[in-house]
C-alpha cells in the first residue's frame, strides 16, 4: 500500500476518509511494510510510526491502577469500628425503648373519711368503694393486703383476694357483687365480710345501721 505524506497529514488532522484511516492504521500495524510514498523530505519510517503511536496513546484510556492492598491490621480495625458502632446503636435503641418507659404507677391506695356523718364514695382502678363515717382504709392491690378501721362498701371490677393486715384472714371478692366489710377492733374475730345480698343475716341493729349508712 502507498501511504503518502498528504494522507499522514490528513490522518494527523483527523480529516481523512474512513478508507484512508484504515490504510494508515494497517500500515502502522504492519512491521514489514516499507512502502511510504513521501515526496517531500526523506523521513525515517520507524521514527514516524513512533511519533504517530505517541499521539494515539494520548487518546487511549489510561491503565487503571490497582488499589493498594489493605493489611490485616486495617481490616481488624475496620471490623472493630463497625462492631463499636453496632453496639452504640443497640444501646441507643435499648435506652429509648426502656429507659423512657413511664414508671409503673403504685397500686397502693390510702382511703380516709374523717366525717362522722357523711359517706365518702371513691372510684378506684380495680373497684368502687364507699367509706363509712370515721373510716380509714389502706389497700395494696399488688399483694392484696388491706388495713381497715371502720366500715366500707366495696364493688370489685374483677375478682380480687384480700388479706387483712396483721391477720391470716383471707377473703375473695367476686366481680359484679357488692360486699360490706367491718373492722372496728383488732383480731380476726372483729372482721366481718358479707355480701350485700346477705345483709339480712346480720343482727337487726347492725342491719339498720349499715342500711342507714350506705343507703341500701
Amino acid at each position: 500500500m502507498n501511504i503518502s505524506n498528504e494522507i499522514l497529514e490528513k490522518y494527523h488532522l483527523n480529516t481523512c476518509t474512513a478508507e484512508e484511516r484504515r490504510m494508515v492504521e494497517e500500515w502502522l500495524f504492519n512491521t514489514d511494510a516499507d512502502d511510504l510514498d513521501i515526496t517531500a523530505l526523506p523521513v525515517d519510517k520507524n521514527s514516524l510510526k513512533q511519533e504517530m503511536w505517541q499521539e494515539i496513546e494520548t487518546v487511549l484510556p489510561q491503565e487503571v491502577k490497582p488499589l493498594p492492598k489493605r493489611s490485616n491490621v486495617y481490616f481488624m480495625w475496620k471490623g472493630a469500628i463497625a462492631a463499636s458502632l453496632l453496639i452504640a446503636l443497640a444501646g441507643t435503641i435499648v435506652y429509648f425503648a426502656f429507659a423512657h418507659k413511664p414508671a409503673p404507677q403504685t397500686e397502693f391506695v390510702e382511703l380516709n373519711n374523717p366525717s362522722a356523718i357523711q359517706v365518702k364514695h371513691i372510684d378506684a382502678t380495680g373497684y368502687n368503694v364507699s367509706l363509712g363515717p370515721n373510716t380509714i382504709a389502706k389497700i395494696n392491690s399488688s399483694d392484696g393486703m388491706i388495713d381497715l378501721t371502720g366500715s366500707i362498701l366495696i364493688s370489685p371490677k374483677k375478682d380480687i383476694d384480700l388479706v387483712f393486715e396483721g391477720t391470716d384472714k383471707k377473703v375473695t371478692l367476686l366481680k359484679g357483687q357488692t360486699y360490706i366489710i367491718l373492722k372496728n377492733k383488732t383480731g380476726v374475730k372483729s372482721i366481718i365480710v358479707i355480701s350485700e345480698r346477705n345483709l339480712m343475716d346480720l343482727p337487726p341493729v347492725m342491719q339498720k345501721q349499715l342500711s342507714a349508712q350506705f343507703d341500701i
